[in-house]
């Protein structure tokens, strides 16, 4: 339940604040949820409503911003957002959360559009909802082309799973192309489904519209794909330089047994200790940055056809994922021999 109190036609993300929260207030059980009209918030200031209820979230010029009360209360609630001394406490939130889907600590945000331009607000919004732990591509070259895609995307009315489907047509346009030998088109179109593939899922948050269906397209794609682009790629190499048949086709079966592989001790560390292995140290943090997955792949291969050296690119693909998974495997048998000590958990807890 939602009750808004004045008016706002600023628009965050296509959304007005109210828009914003009505999608966010619809898991917080029987409270409601009384907020100014241009206040913004983010889930996990909305997720702190909840879990205070009774307490008006402030911005950080101390403007009365929200409150969570029993339907009962929304004159009294209506009359703290106003000033009025009505005994509700005036908060304003510090300190991180926790996000497990993003791995990292996000600042809860919760702002007014009548202090903070709305620009600068998106801005905040999207960083919030850019994962934390990830491959070196998608957290240094696409956050600032994604934001801006982002919100041209919502601004448009286009949603997360037109996003996503196309990726799911580049991921076809590329495995073609890569079986033909075009590489440089091929790696145009993966590199562009890449991108998209972090612009979908940033677009679903800022927007409130993630769904059960986009979540397992998404993801679902993103698990399915590399072994086709990879295999696809392999003929490619080996129809346009078939003396080197001999070592592309066994290092296909590497690295294709690696991904199996390195996925098999992600899910085995999920399911013993509760987390996502890449979480466990700052070691493991910083190991996903080049990790032999997708994009590292890409920007080796990406290299190779720079340097004219596809083949052999592709060979050092191989061996890098000989190694990855190596070391996927031992810290994996680090963390059970580490559980025999104390409780094995994540350094971003």
């Amino acid at each position: 339940m939602l009750h808004i109190v004045g008016e706002c036609d600023a628009r965050i993300f296509g959304r007005t604040p109210a828009e914003r929260l009505e999608r966010q207030s619809s898991g917080i059980g029987d409270l409601m949820i009384v907020a100014d009209a241009a206040a913004v918030l983010d889930d996990a200031a909305v997720a702190w409503l909840a879990d205070h209820a009774g307490s008006v979230i402030a911005s950080s010029g101390g403007r009365p911003l929200a409150v969570a009360i029993e339907p009962a209360e929304r004159e009294r609630a209506v009359a703290a957002l106003g000033g009025a001394d009505t005994g509700l406490a005036l908060v304003t939130p510090h300190g991180e959360m926790f996000v497990r889907k993003l791995r990292r600590r996000v600042p809860l945000i919760a702002c007014s559009l009548r202090e903070d331009a709305a620009r600068a607000v998106e801005r905040r919004l999207f960083d919030n909802v850019y994962k934390g732990v990830t491959d070196l591509v998608t957290k240094w070259v696409w956050p600032a082309p994604a934001f801006r895609v982002t919100r041209a995307c919502a601004n448009l009315g286009i949603t997360p799973n037109m996003v996503t489907w196309l990726g799911v047509l580049l991921v076809l346009v590329a495995g073609v192309l890569f079986y033909q030998g075009a590489f440089a088109a091929g790696l145009t179109a993966a590199w562009l489904m890449t991108f998209l593939d972090t612009v979908d899922g940033k677009l679903a948050r800022v927007t409130g519209t993630s769904s059960a269906f986009g979540n397992l397209l998404d993801h679902g794609t993103d698990v399915l794909h590399p072994p086709v682009w990879w295999y696809c790629l392999a003929h490619g190499i080996a129809t346009g330089s078939p003396g080197t048949s001999g070592l592309v086709w066994p290092s296909l079966w590497v690295i294709l047994a690696c991904y199996v592989a390195g996925r098999g001790v992600e899910v085995a560390f999920h399911k013993s200790f509760g987390f996502n292995p890449y979480i466990w140290r700052p070691f493991d943090s910083r190991f996903r940055l080049v990790v032999s997955r997708r994009n590292v792949i890409l920007l080796i291969v990406s290299i190779g056809l720079l340097a004219g050296a596809v083949a052999d690119a592709f060979l050092l693909c191989a061996a890098w994922s000989v190694v990855s998974t190596v070391i996927q495997g031992v810290r994996l048998a680090q963390a059970f021999a580490a559980r025999r000590v104390q409780p094995v958990t994540s350094w971003l807890y």
